[in-house]
């Protein structure tokens, strides 16, 4: 007896009642017609371990215990089909959390034996067939709640990846490719590994459209892979890259965007100096001041980084502001920011 008076179980009789369940199970799934559908085999589950009826957990513990003592491949794959039966099923009806549970029933925690592995692979490389994943971003574009699908899209993982970054390669997607990029972040919230390999792809308009899911994540284990495609060639993905590293990173960005306003690309320069004006710290001003007196940046450059420091009013923006108009001699950009560095101080007074 415990202290609360409430019998404990021996531990002999807990294995008694595992061993009656796994019977029980073994007995329910063979007394499912092997020539019936594979969707009868959990309807008699359901029915063995009924639970309310908005709830399939009783369903799933029930299936993985199978999955856990089936010992027979031909059976197995069965219940492998089954199972994607379930997922489809659930997707069809734009139920996604149901969908999501079922597919973690096998992807996640694996409770099968290790030589099984293969079935499983074939029986999710079977459900990842386009056109299912057709079907579910078609579903998920018209839902009003797709971020229900996230446990769905990082349990799906490298299947779904490929399927996505196929997807965004034709010339009519299935979906915007708005929404491919939506749904790739969603299963780089899981593992951002699943995405980041494809930062290394040769294809331009898929590294830019992978780096903007890294960034989106919000996983800041995505940064070296981002780092490592700082200087790719396309002005089009350094753009993007930029602006994943100074959503993951915040201030710590800093000294990147500042090497960005001396990108050859106006695009590029562009992106750094708004994203550096979105960062109130004063290592922005400092950055920027030491950008200035390089006399790299062009003039319509110098003109509005001068307003980015301009529109601080910290005592290090202010110095910065009368260090730039005290100079003498300046031609060019130069030139530019100490007269406009003289009009700030002056709107000042």
């Amino acid at each position: 007896m415990t202290s609360h008076g409430a019998t404990r179980t021996a531990p002999s009789q807990v294995e008694d009642l595992h061993t009656e369940r796994f019977e029980h199970l073994r007995a329910v799934f063979d007394s499912v017609d092997a020539t019936s559908g594979d969707s009868e085999l959990m309807e008699r589950v359901a029915e063995e371990f009924p639970g309310p009826d908005d709830d399939p957990r009783a369903v799933i513990l029930a299936f993985r215990d199978l999955l856990r003592v089936e010992e027979r491949p031909e059976r197995f794959r069965r219940l492998l089909r089954a199972w994607s039966s379930k997922v489809v099923a659930a997707v069809r009806k734009g139920d996604f959390p149901v969908a999501g549970v079922w597919m973690r029933a096998v992807t996640e925690a694996p409770v099968f034996p290790a030589e099984f592995i293969v079935h499983v692979n074939d029986a999710l490389r079977d459900l990842s067939r386009s056109d299912i994943l057709d079907e579910l971003v078609t579903l998920l574009s018209k839902s009003e709640r797709p971020d229900e699908a996230a446990a769905l899209l990082s349990a799906w993982g490298e299947p779904l990846v490929q399927y996505l970054i196929d997807a965004m390669t034709l010339d009519e997607p299935p979906v915007n490719r708005r929404h491919l990029v939506e749904y790739l972040t969603m299963v780089g919230r899981s593992d951002v590994r699943y995405i980041t390999p494809w930062l290394r792809d040769h294809r331009w308009f898929i590294v830019r459209n992978v780096a903007i899911a890294v960034g989106n994540t919000g996983r800041e284990s995505g940064v070296p892979a981002l780092m490592a495609v700082l200087d790719h060639p396309d002005d089009r993905v350094r753009v993007e890259v930029i602006r994943a590293l100074a959503t993951l990173e915040g201030e710590e960005a800093v000294p990147m965007l500042s090497k960005a306003l001396a990108d050859p690309s106006q695009r590029v320069r562009n992106g750094a100096l708004s994203l550096l004006r979105s960062i109130p710290t004063d290592e922005v001003v400092l950055r920027v001041a030491d950008h200035l007196a390089t006399g790299r940046a062009t003039p319509d450059d110098a003109r509005r980084l001068v307003k980015v420091i301009a529109e601080r009013s910290t005592p290090a923006a202010t110095e910065a502001l009368h260090r730039m108009a005290g100079k003498r001699f300046a031609v060019g950009a130069e030139k530019v920011a100490r007269d406009h560095a003289r009009l700030a101080l002056e709107r000042r007074r």
